[in-house]
């Protein structure tokens, strides 16, 4: 046995339904039946328009950077990755390495790579950029 569809009513104004009604009844070339019908297509095509209009957050975002180093908030893990450069190395607060996805992401930005090669210049030993 097939298992009828629900529904559910919702509450709209009067004088819009009336004219939507009207556009309807003017308009039968367009194959719409009903009110409900037309709503429920309108519906359909501007949830469809929405979704496609979404996009995804990006994981990581750098917050700021200075010739001392780099905060990289993480989303995924709701907190902030404070990436050090020191004359030993570069280094994130949050996974206790010199090499991390953290360390990867702050250096495909441009300013981070300018710091990283003046370092570099200055005899600082850090990644290749």
């Amino acid at each position: 046995m097939t298992e009828k569809p629900s529904y559910r009513n919702i509450s709209m104004k009067t004088e819009l339904a009336d004219a939507i009604e009207d556009y309807i009844k003017a308009h039968l070339e367009l194959g719409y039946r009903s009110l409900a019908q037309f709503l429920e297509d309108s519906s359909r095509r501007r949830l469809e328009e929405l979704r496609s209009q979404e996009q995804e957050v990006p994981r990581m975002e750098k917050i700021n950077c200075d010739n001392e180093g780099c905060k990289i908030h993480d989303r995924k893990l709701g907190r902030v990755a404070d990436i050090t450069f020191k004359p030993s190395g570069i280094r994130c607060s949050l996974d206790e390495r010199s090499n991390c996805e953290h360390i990867k992401f702050a250096l495909e930005h441009r300013d981070v790579k300018e710091i990283i090669m003046k370092k570099r210049k200055q005899g600082w030993k850090l990644s290749d950029v």
